[in-house]
């Protein structure tokens, strides 16, 4: 299972959950062990079709990469896009956030705090004294190492 927010891929069947919840027996989410996140549990005829069809869709193959996460790796096996950091794109330029690339529990939890999540649509407004981006209708300055942890994809 991969997480939505931080994009961290672990086994659902052995993550936990609120443990201190009286009804953790019987919950159906699974929380993130990065950052805390709960996920719905999937449902195994959903989970069989979305395997179906990122197998037969566009013939694309997931590969792994030596260091998940790192900008310039290669999401399907044609190449069409790839993951870079948010600071390359430049004044004007759209892109969707594919990735939250970050170490740090306490910048992820910023990030999120943000709305800024995998899926969204970004713009760069403004590269230079500092970063300036949008995202939905909020707009967000941030420093360098802030920005090189977004990894974005363009269309």
């Amino acid at each position: 299972m991969k997480c939505g927010f931080c994009g961290y891929e672990f086994d659902e069947t052995t993550a936990q959950g609120c443990a201190s919840c009286p009804l953790h027996n019987t919950c159906s989410k699974v929380r993130c062990p990065n950052c805390g996140f709960d996920i719905p549990k999937e449902n195994r005829l959903f989970g069989w079709f979305r395997r179906r069809r990122n197998m037969a869709g566009k013939g694309e193959m997931k590969s792994k990469a030596p260091c998940p996460g790192k900008p310039g790796k290669e999401e399907g096996h044609q190449g069409a896009a790839t993951a870079a950091a948010l600071s390359r794109l430049n004044n004007g330029e759209e892109a969707v956030i594919s990735e939250i690339d970050t170490g740090d529990q306490g910048t992820l939890n910023k990030i999120m705090a943000l709305g800024i999540l995998p899926g969204e649509r970004v713009t760069m407004i403004q590269r230079y004294p500092t970063f300036v981006f949008q995202v939905g209708n909020t707009r967000v300055t941030a420093d360098e190492n802030l920005v090189n942890s977004i990894l974005i994809h363009k269309q």
